[in-house]
C-alpha cells in the first residue's frame, strides 16, 4: 500500500508532469520544431515511447522490491523514466495533430511565410498558362 507521500508524488506525476511535457512538445510540433521532423516521426515517437513507458512502468511495479534495500531506488528510477516517456508520448501524440510543416501556426497569422517556402512555390506549368 502506498504511503501518502508516494501517492502525492504519483499525483503529481501524472496530473502535473506529463501534461506539461505533452504541452512542451506539442507545442514545439505546432511551431515546425525540430525542424527535420514531420508527422510520421512523430507518430513513430508516440508508438515508441509508448511501448517503452508502458514496459518501464510494469516492470517497474512488479518489482516487489522492500524499501529498506537499493532496488527500492532502481524501482523509483525506473517508475520515474517511465512516467517521463509517457509525457512524451503524450507530447508526440499531440505533435502528430498540431505539425505545421515547420510554419508555425501561419493559419492564424501569428507567424509570416517565408518568401522562399516550398509552400509558396508554384508549379511552372501552372505559372507559364
Amino acid at each position: 500500500m502506498p504511503s501518502t507521500i508516494e501517492g502525492v508524488v504519483l499525483f503529481l506525476a501524472f496530473f502535473v508532469g506529463v501534461p506539461a511535457i505533452a504541452a512542451l512538445i506539442g507545442y514545439a510540433a505546432w511551431m515546425g520544431k525540430p525542424k527535420n521532423w514531420d508527422r510520421s516521426t512523430f507518430w513513430t515517437a508516440f508508438v515508441a515511447s509508448t511501448i517503452a513507458s508502458g514496459f518501464l512502468m510494469v516492470f517497474a511495479q512488479r518489482m516487489e522490491a522492500d524499501v529498506r534495500t537499493l532496488l527500492y531506488l532502481a524501482q523509483i528510477a525506473l517508475f520515474g523514466l517511465g512516467v517521463l516517456l509517457f509525457g512524451v508520448a503524450g507530447g508526440c501524440f499531440v505533435g502528430v495533430f498540431t505539425y505545421q510543416r515547420g510554419r508555425g501556426p501561419v493559419w492564424r497569422g501569428a507567424t509570416p511565410r517565408d518568401e522562399h517556402s516550398v509552400d509558396n512555390v508554384q508549379s511552372k506549368h501552372h505559372a507559364d498558362d
